[in-house]
């Protein structure tokens, strides 16, 4: 800690600093402000069979998560193990501007459920599925708010 307040210290003055003695920001990942959880039901299906992906979100302390733009999983088609599947929650429009705080979940937030239909030619075994959550969140304590898109992998069992 003594050598990045140094180089601080140093780099403020317009002298060079090393890279490796000035601190690195902080990168979204390192905190992500919500917690996602993936649940396929049931676990295993046949091939051209049906699941369902449930999406649940655990909003960080401080963070507001947003019912507009609406929280959004798209999944798409996986040529040979899923057909393309999209599901969200949320508000249509935006909020009255008199009523902001509307626009926010309280508390828990609802579960996201997503249909998702697997391809008839589909190996037996374990597949993951990519998909792609995006939802709109804000830091309370700052007001600061922003969209984020996160990566998520669907575990999907062949039978």
């Amino acid at each position: 800690m003594k050598t990045s307040v140094v180089a601080l210290c140093l780099a403020s003055l317009g002298l060079v600093v090393p890279a490796w003695a000035v601190p690195s920001p902080r990168t979204p990942a390192d905190e992500a402000p919500v917690d996602v959880t993936i649940v396929v039901a049931p676990e295993a299906v046949p091939a051209g069979g049906e699941t369902s992906v449930t999406v649940r979100l655990l909003p960080r302390s401080g963070i507001k998560l947003n019912k507009y733009p609406k929280i959004r999983l798209q999944i798409p088609a996986a040529v040979g193990v899923v057909q393309a599947a999209e599901g969200s929650i949320g508000a249509a429009g935006p909020p009255a501007a008199d009523q902001l705080e509307a626009n926010y979940y309280k508390g828990s937030v609802d579960p996201l459920t997503v249909p998702l239909r697997l391809d008839e030619s589909v190996s037996k075994g374990r597949h993951d599925v990519v998909g792609k959550l995006s939802y709109f969140y804000c830091v309370a304590a700052s007001g600061y708010c922003a969209p984020a898109k996160v990566d998520v992998t669907i575990p999907v069992t062949v039978r």
